[in-house]
């Protein structure tokens, strides 16, 4: 306190360069931090240079991916309008997300048109295959009991149907 902050000006700029949104902390909150410390970590500039390295440092410090793709291909440069912007981007991008889960879950695709399970349609295709296959093996092994052959039942038995058609 007695020799002043200028000390704490490597603090301040280490703070400022390191900060990261956290889980759950909105944009607002980020914005003002970040401003409240790029005027302690560079008091020798000029406001305009102070907002700009703010707004830089407010894009980089964004956990949402899609937000800051999105404010750094727009070329923001003023630290109100990116938060102002991320926030509208975020809003956006969540109603977006609950639209497509949304459809996701009651299987209709983007447009709202119902569309069939892909995931049924496997089962049943899968299920069909099995069938046949346990009835072709099953016609292999299975024993009439009238002839004692293999290979049909005694409903479709040929000397069952020989005396049928001789009565």
């Amino acid at each position: 306190m007695r020799f002043g902050e200028s000390h704490l000006a490597q603090t301040y700029y280490s703070q400022f360069t390191n900060r990261r949104q956290k889980f759950g902390e909105d944009e607002v909150t980020l914005g003002s931090d970040i401003e409240r410390l790029s005027q302690l970590a560079y008091p020798e500039c000029t406001h305009q240079v102070r907002e700009k390295i703010a707004c830089a440092q407010f894009i980089s410090a964004l956990y949402n991916g899609f937000v800051k793709r999105t404010l750094q291909l727009e070329g923001v440069s003023s630290l109100k309008i990116a938060i102002q912007r991320a926030m509208a981007v975020r809003v956006i991008q969540k109603g977006n997300h609950e639209k497509q889960h949304y459809f996701k879950n009651k299987n209709y695709d983007n447009e709202g048109k119902k569309m069939e399970n892909e995931n049924y349609k496997k089962k049943n295709v899968d299920l069909n295959k099995n069938k046949v296959f346990l009835d072709q093996k099953a016609r292999s092994t299975k024993e009439c009991w009238q002839c004692g052959a293999t290979g049909h039942f005694r409903a479709d038995c040929p000397a069952v149907k020989q005396k049928a058609g001789e009565n």
